[in-house]
C-alpha cells in the first residue's frame, strides 16, 4: 500500500483527499495537524477568528469536499443555527457566512471524507498537536517526515509527501524595524488597551481588524436597516486608522451571474494564439484584448476614465482615481450603495463582471511571461485584480462605515516610499500625503507575502532542492537533486503565491489540489502497484 505524508489538514488538504480517494488502489494517507483540531484551516478556524468575520466568498462560489454549503447547513438542527443568528430562510447559495461558521463546515466534510475513504479500503490516520520540523528526501524512494508530538521527536516515512501548511505569519512582524502587532489569533486585536491604533492595510483582512476592534470597544446596532456604533467607554476614545499606500479599499460585492458567463475576447484560443507569437509583448498583447473585453462590456467605461487608462502602466491609477478623488472612506459609502442596488435589481455592473472573469483568464499566461514583464503584471495590473476579487460582504462594509459615522475610524493615503520609525517615546509615525500621523500601536494586515522554497522551514528539504530559489511551478513538485528521490510536493500558499498570484481563497486549493493529486496517481498508475 502506498502511503502519503500531509502536512497540514486545511483547505488544500481536504481537498487534496477528496481527489486522492478516487485512486482505485488502495493508500495509506497520514496528516500532520500542528493544531489540537484537524480539518479546519486558520482562516476558519474558532481559536483565532471571532465569528463576526466574513467569508467573501459566498456559499455557492466554494467548492463541495462532500456536500454544498447550503446544502449541509440546511442539515443542521434549528437550535444550532440560532447560535449564529441564521434561520432557514437565511440559508442561500448566494449569502455570505462567518468564516468560523465555514470552518465548521470544512471539519465536518473533511470528518466525513475521512469515513467515506476508510469505507473504500484508504487507511487514514490524523496526527494533531504534531508539528512536521523536517522533510528529508533519501535515496531509498521513500521520504522521512521528522515530527514533533508532545516532548518527544519522531519519524515516518512516505512514497509521497505534500506540504499542504496554508499560510505563514512571523509572531511578531516588522516594518523598517518598527515591530507590529500580529493580528493572529484574533485575542492579539481584542486584547489591546492602546486607544490610538493604526492598521496597516485596507483590504480584507484589515476590514477584519477594525470591526473586531469595534465589537471589543463597543457595540454595532441595527435600526431600521442602518447599523450604528456606541462606544462602550466614552472617557477613552478609540482612535483607528487604516494606513494603505492609496488609502482606499475594495468595492463591496456586487450582484453577477455564476458560473462566469464566457469571455468575448480573452478567451482561451485567443490567449494560446498570442502566447504562440513567443513572450517579447506578450503582456501587453493580452492587456490589449482586457481592452477590448472592457469595450464590449461597456462601450463607455475607459472613456470615463484619464486617458491613460488605454497604457498598461496608466491603467491601475485611472482605475482607482475616482475612489482617490472621492476619499477612501466616502468612497466605501458611495459605492456601498451602488453594489446594494445590483443585487435589489439583480443587474451586475459590466466593468467589474468583466474584470473578474479576466483574472482567471489571464492567470493561463503569468507563467509564459518574461521575468521583467511578470513583475510588470504584479506593479500595474494585479493591484487592480486584487482589488476587484476582493470584493467586501455588506455587512462588513456597513459596520465599517458606522466606525467612520461615529468619527472613530480614518483611513489615509502614505507617501511613495513612506518610512516608518519609532519616536522616542515609543511612537510609530508613518509619513502619510497628510504629513505625520503617530499611532501608539500598529496591527499588520498586509496579507501573505510570497516566498521561495528557501523559506520553507525544513532545513533539510531546503538542502536537497536543486535551486532552492527556483519558483514552485504545477503540477507543483519540488526539483529535489537526488533523481531517485520520493516526490515531494509543495502547496504551501507564500511558496505558490510566488508564481500564482491568484492562489487564495477556497476555489484555488481545490483546483491546486486536484493538480497534485492526479499527478501522483498518474505517476503511480504507469509504475503499478
Amino acid at each position: 500500500m502506498r502511503k502519503i505524508g500531509i502536512v497540514g489538514s486545511g483547505p488544500t488538504a481536504i481537498y487534496l483527499l477528496k481527489h486522492l480517494s478516487s485512486s482505485d488502489d488502495p493508500l495509506a494517507i497520514t496528516f500532520f495537524e500542528a493544531s489540537p483540531r484537524a480539518g479546519t484551516g486558520m482562516p476558519y478556524d474558532p481559536a483565532l477568528n471571532a465569528d463576526y468575520m466574513l467569508c467573501n466568498a459566498f456559499s455557492r462560489e466554494i467548492p463541495a469536499p462532500v456536500r454544498p454549503l447550503v446544502d449541509w447547513l440546511r442539515e443542521q438542527p434549528a437550535r444550532e443555527l440560532g447560535e449564529w443568528e441564521l434561520s432557514a430562510h437565511d440559508l442561500t447559495a448566494r449569502a455570505f457566512y462567518p468564516r468560523v461558521l465555514i470552518g465548521e463546515y470544512l471539519h465536518s466534510q473533511f470528518s466525513e471524507l475521512c469515513e467515506n475513504a476508510r469505507d473504500i479500503g484508504h487507511e487514514i490516520d490524523i496526527l494533531t498537536k504534531c508539528r512536521v520540523t523536517d522533510i528529508e528526501a533519501a535515496n531509498d524512494m521513500r521520504s522521512t517526515v521528522r515530527y514533533e508530538c508532545g516532548q518527544s521527536i519522531k519519524t515516518l516515512q512516505f512514497d509521497a509527501v505534500v506540504i499542504a501548511s496554508g499560510h505563514s505569519w512571523p509572531d511578531v512582524p516588522e516594518i523598517d524595524g518598527v515591530k507590529l502587532v500580529s493580528p493572529w489569533p484574533n485575542t492579539n486585536i481584542t486584547g489591546l488597551e492602546q486607544n490610538d491604533i493604526g492598521v496597516l492595510g485596507s483590504s480584507l483582512s484589515a476590514i477584519d481588524i477594525v470591526i473586531t476592534l469595534g465589537h471589543a470597544r463597543g457595540e454595532f446596532q441595527e435600526s431600521g436597516g442602518r447599523i450604528s456604533w456606541l462606544a462602550a467607554d466614552t472617557d477613552n476614545a478609540l482612535r483607528i486608522t487604516m494606513v494603505s499606500k492609496m488609502g482606499i479599499m475594495p468595492e463591496g460585492d456586487f450582484y453577477y451571474p455564476f458560473p462566469y458567463e464566457p469571455l468575448t475576447c480573452l478567451t482561451r484560443d485567443a490567449m494560446d494564439f498570442e502566447i504562440d507569437q513567443g513572450s517579447d509583448g506578450l503582456l501587453d498583447r493580452i492587456f490589449q484584448l482586457l481592452c477590448d473585453e472592457l469595450d464590449v462590456a461597456d462601450p463607455d467605461y475607459l472613456d470615463r476614465l484619464p486617458e491613460t487608462a488605454r497604457t498598461l502602466e496608466g491603467f491601475g491609477p485611472a482605475y482607482f482615481s475616482d475612489r482617490r478623488e472621492v476619499g477612501g472612506l466616502r468612497a466605501v459609502k458611495r459605492d456601498l450603495l451602488e453594489s446594494r442596488e445590483t443585487m435589489r435589481c439583480k443587474e451586475t455592473i459590466p466593468h467589474r463582471y468583466a474584470l473578474l472573469r479576466a483574472h482567471v483568464a489571464i492567470d493561463h499566461i503569468l507563467r509564459q511571461l518574461s521575468e521583467e514583464d511578470y513583475w510588470r503584471f504584479l506593479d500595474h495590473l494585479m493591484p487592480v485584480f486584487a482589488d476587484c476579487y476582493a470584493a467586501v460582504p455588506h455587512l462588513s462594509l456597513a459596520r465599517v462605515t458606522a466606525l467612520f459615522d461615529a468619527g472613530v475610524l480614518a483611513l489615509v493615503a502614505t507617501e511613495e516610499e513612506a518610512e516608518f520609525g519609532l519616536s522616542d517615546d515609543g511612537i510609530i509615525e508613518i509619513d502619510s500625503e497628510d504629513g505625520t500621523i503617530r499611532f501608539d500601536v500598529m496591527l499588520d494586515a498586509r496579507g501573505q507575502s510570497p516566498s521561495s522554497p528557501a523559506d520553507l522551514p525544513f532545513p533539510s528539504l531546503v538542502k536537497a532542492l536543486r535551486d532552492p530559489e527556483e519558483p514552485v511551478l504545477r503540477p507543483f513538485i519540488l526539483d529535489l537533486a537526488k533523481a531517485d528521490a520520493s516526490p515531494i510536493y509543495c502547496l504551501a500558499l507564500p511558496q505558490l503565491l510566488e508564481r500564482y498570484p491568484f492562489s487564495q481563497g477556497l476555489v484555488e486549493c481545490s483546483k491546486n489540489a486536484r493538480h497534485v493529486a492526479d499527478d501522483i496517481l498518474r505517476k503511480w498508475s504507469k509504475q503499478g502497484s
